[in-house]
């Protein structure tokens, strides 16, 4: 038995049934959750209140500039220091653990979120929606289409970047499979968004572009790593890290529908630095609860002219004085990542 009963500072790799991998200084050890933070964390969650839908507040949820303006000043500033303790513990969560020998741990504290990626619980019901935050404490987010096989469906990549502007995580842009034919609209799609800010990364297995890039990307980061299937998710984290893919079943490119429904996730070490995150289907990613007014601010390029419009409730679909739609007529917001929005706000899956 060690007699120290030091804390020690650690971060959650995986977990289920109450029993959780936390990587440590001193390795990794085998942790269940002290009772005292069981009970806290029963009473903070049996005290939450009843969330809404996006579908329950898109025509009805009115909000001035004045608010919106206090919203998207509230994202940007967000510091980790101002974030209330987490009140569910999942993986990627910084932890504070008592050691109890070589092998366990008790986990204590849990320390406050720096970000978070989440999404509706499945024992959520009507009355009561519940938030599962499926991965915590990520800095990027690594998003994989192909140029082809199967092509690109950009309207899905939009709402990958909405999450990944809502969760207030970078994401990264990676077009795979470069080496094949493909269309010249694939280039002018990747130079929008570079043009919006986003890091675009084309990428082949067969020539190797791109991978040193992808791979110096990754380094001390904790990096979510994700896409449809079918775009060699699989190949690139084998170029990435040689055998992770094989070794830890990384990431499915067969079936990705549903992976994460039950079992979470969990976070792989890379060699060079940094970890790796297995990869959540477009399901898992849905976001979790964003509202109509944050939906506009996730689109990048819609940010200047955010208060701008003639009524303040406007949702920048047909409204009268609408100053995103003007902007589009203007040439100022790509056309196609106008309907991107529009198709997002009124419900379509794509």
């Amino acid at each position: 038995m060690i007699n120290n009963p030091a804390q020690l500072t650690g971060m959650v790799l995986n977990g289920a049934h109450g029993i959780y991998d936390v990587h440590t200084d001193d390795g990794i050890l085998r942790c269940t959750l002290r009772g005292k933070l069981k009970k806290a964390f029963a009473q903070a969650n049996a005290a939450k209140p009843v969330g809404k839908t996006r579908q329950s507040q898109q025509r009805n949820n009115k909000y001035d500039t004045q608010n919106q303006t206090e919203r998207v000043e509230r994202i940007e500033k967000r510091d980790s220091s101002e974030n209330a303790p987490p009140t569910r513990l999942s993986v990627g969560d910084y932890v504070k653990i008592r050691r109890l020998d070589e092998t366990t741990g008790l986990i204590e504290e849990i320390l406050p979120r720096k970000s978070e990626l989440s999404r509706m619980d499945a024992g959520s019901t009507a009355k009561r929606l519940v938030q599962q935050t499926l991965l915590a404490n990520l800095s990027q987010v690594v998003v994989v289409f192909a140029t082809a096989q199967p092509e690109p469906h950009f309207g899905l990549l939009d709402r990958y970047l909405t999450i990944c502007e809502s969760a207030q995580l970078s994401p990264v842009i990676c077009i795979n499979k470069a080496d094949l034919p493909h269309s010249s609209y694939i280039e002018e799609e990747a130079k929008l968004y570079s043009q919006l800010g986003y890091q675009v990364i084309f990428t082949s297995i067969q020539t190797q572009q791109g991978i040193d890039q992808l791979h110096d990307l990754l380094k001390n980061h904790t990096t979510l790593f994700t896409g449809p299937s079918g775009v060699g998710k699989s190949s690139l984290v084998n170029a990435i890290e040689p055998g992770m893919a094989i070794r830890t079943g990384l990431v499915s490119d067969a079936t990705g529908k549903g992976k994460h429904t039950t079992t979470g996730s969990q976070l792989y070490p890379l060699s060079a630095g940094g970890w790796l995150a297995d990869s959540a289907g477009i399901r898992a990613l849905a976001a979790w609860n964003i509202t109509p007014e944050e939906l506009a601010w996730c689109f990048v390029e819609f940010r200047p002219y955010l208060g701008e419009c003639l009524y303040g409730d406007c949702a920048h679909l047909d409204e009268e004085g609408c100053a995103i739609r003007q902007a589009v007529n203007d040439g100022l917001i790509h056309e196609r990542r106008y309907r991107s929005y529009v198709r997002i706000y009124t419900g379509e899956e794509r």
